[in-house]
This record gives C-alpha cells, sequence and structure tokens, in this order.
C-alpha cells in the first residue's frame, strides 16, 4: 500500500482530522492533502512524528511502498551531500576570513610573511648606508632608515649588498614591507629632493634622529617599530 493510502487509512483510524494532523505536525492542513493525494510526501523527521501520532511501526508504515522509500532515502543522502558541502563553504570562509585579518594585522613583523602579503605593496624609498669600516664582509646591512615616500614614511629593513663604492654611499631599495627584492648604491645627487629633506647626509646622524625620535613616540605605526614617519627638515 502506498505512503497516501497509508497516512489516509492510519489517521482515519485515529479518528482525526486533517487539521487535527496538522496541528499536532505543526504543518498547514494543505499539507496533509497534498500527502495523502500523493502529489508530495513527509520528509524523515515528520515520518517519525507521524508513525508515534498513528500509533505505527515506521516499518510498517512504510511498508509496500517502494518508490517512496527511495526517494526518502535519496534525498537523505542529497541533505548530507548539501551538508559537508556547507560545512566546506564555510570552513573556507572562515580560513579566508582569518587569513586576511591575520595578513591585515600583521605587516612590518616579518619578511617572509610581507613577501607573499598581498595588503602590502611594493615600495621604492632611498636612505644613506654607514661607512665601509663599519661592515664587515658579507655582513648584512642592519636596521637601514629607508624614506619610502615624499611624506616621510619610513622602514627599518635589513638587506644585503656588500660593501658600496665611495662615490656611492646612498641605496636605493625596492622592498614589500620588510622584505627586500632589490637594492642599488646610488649617489645623494640621484635621489629626489622631496625624500632628501627626510634624509641626514650622515648615516650615524640618521640612525641617531630616529631613536630620538621612535624613544619620544614621534610619528610611527602603532604596535609597528620598524615603520614611522620622519620629520621633514632642510638636511641638504
Amino acid at each position: 500500500m502506498k505512503l497516501s493510502e497509508q497516512l489516509k487509512k492510519y489517521r482515519k483510524a485515529e479518528n482525526l482530522t486533517q487539521k487535527e494532523l496538522a496541528q499536532k505536525l505543526n504543518v498547514s492542513d494543505k499539507t496533509i492533502s497534498s500527502w495523502e493525494t500523493g502529489r508530495t510526501y513527509p520528509d524523515i523527521s515528520l515520518l517519525i512524528n507521524l508513525s508515534s501520532i498513528l500509533q505505527i511501526s515506521l516499518d510498517e508504515f512504510l511498508k509496500g511502498d517502494v518508490t517512496t522509500v527511495e526517494k526518502i532515502d535519496k534525498d537523505l543522502k542529497m541533505k548530507n551531500v548539501y551538508k559537508y558541502w556547507l560545512i566546506g563553504v564555510v570552513a573556507i570562509f572562515l580560513v579566508v576570513v582569518g587569513l586576511g585579518t591575520f595578513l591585515t594585522n600583521y605587516q612590518y613583523e616579518n619578511q617572509w610573511v610581507d613577501r607573499f602579503n598581498p595588503f602590502i605593496k611594493t615600495e621604492i624609498g632611498y636612505a644613506p648606508l654607514p661607512e665601509n669600516k663599519t661592515l664587515k664582509a658579507g655582513a648584512p646591512y642592519k636596521d637601514i632608515v629607508v624614506v619610502d615616500d615624499e611624506w616621510g614614511n619610513s622602514t627599518l629593513l635589513d638587506f644585503y649588498g656588500g660593501l658600496h663604492p665611495k662615490d656611492k654611499d646612498y641605496v636605493m631599495v625596492q622592498h614589500r614591507g620588510l622584505y627586500v627584492s632589490r637594492i642599488s648604491f646610488i649617489s645623494r645627487d640621484v635621489i629626489p629632493k622631496i625624500y632628501r629633506n627626510y634624509m641626514y647626509k650622515d648615516y650615524d646622524e640618521m640612525a641617531k634622529n630616529v631613536k630620538v625620535m621612535k624613544k619620544y613616540g614621534d610619528g610611527g605605526i602603532p604596535g609597528s617599530d620598524k615603520h614611522f614617519g620622519l620629520s621633514n627638515g632642510d638636511y641638504e
């Protein structure tokens, strides 16, 4: 016997109208009518409630209606597929949001993270260099104050490059955050004047000025000690 016929039979056996049964299931009486005419069928959770209300086992209720059982089984499998698909989408979303938040907040802290961080733009800056005698062969330049733009925004950078020529004691640096991709030794007159207005001619004076500025909290980005702003001056 079909499920629709079973439903109608056992509903009447319990002396329930379609409306009364609908109220017990918290559905509309039109839904009950649709089930009993075979246009639609209840999902598994409603079938369990129906078997309890009509006092019949689920096996007996579905017995003989192979077509409906197959449809219900297919629906259950599809729901599981959608459930796992939804879990996957939510997981990917959370990972993307978490990674985006991390990359947005974790900047100028690690050169390898900065290298692949899409939220940090590539910049080209200029800096004075220490005298050759202060740099050991093969050692990196450490904490070089690189002026990145015409507003004095600057970054403390480490990079390799070997000893600079005597007539080229400045450097042009291409970098993304703390990651340095390229350098070139240059003379001071190559640097745009608007950049030189933030730049002492002497490296030691430049470094000393930055230490004083950072000590008293002038300029800078909250939470970062590698990226800050310099004061404009006449250092020509």
